[in-house]
């Protein structure tokens, strides 16, 4: 079973949550092995995304290495909520799965300009 609790760590870590209003860590649940939910407060409502799929291509796009987009599109995941959501979470999901080298990355570029 795909562990959520390490992503839901992972991006409540990332830097990236306030810069999309979500103040607080999202909370990630499991319904049933194949669908992921995710509440989560934005400024001051309560929102929920629900992805239904293969816990294999759910855990892809917790991972950054799918794009919700691409799944999507081949139908392999199946996404309740709306375009802004989406758009939200692919960036959330990506961002946090890189910010470790993303920062790193922006870091050294930092120390080469000074």
């Amino acid at each position: 079973m795909l562990d959520i609790h390490h992503y839901e760590d992972q991006i409540a870590k990332s830097p990236y949550l306030p810069l999309y209003n979500i103040p607080v860590k999202p909370n990630f649940n499991f319904n049933n092995e194949f669908t992921l939910r995710i509440e989560y407060r934005e400024g001051e409502r309560n929102r929920t995304v629900t992805f239904t799929g293969d816990p294999r291509y759910l855990s892809l796009m917790l991972e950054g290495k799918m794009k919700l987009t691409t799944l999507l599109r081949q139908e392999m995941i199946e996404f309740h909520g709306t375009l802004r959501q989406r758009l939200k979470w692919e960036a959330i999901f990506y961002l946090s799965s890189h910010w470790e080298q993303i920062s790193a990355g922006v870091l050294l570029k930092s120390a080469k300009n000074i």
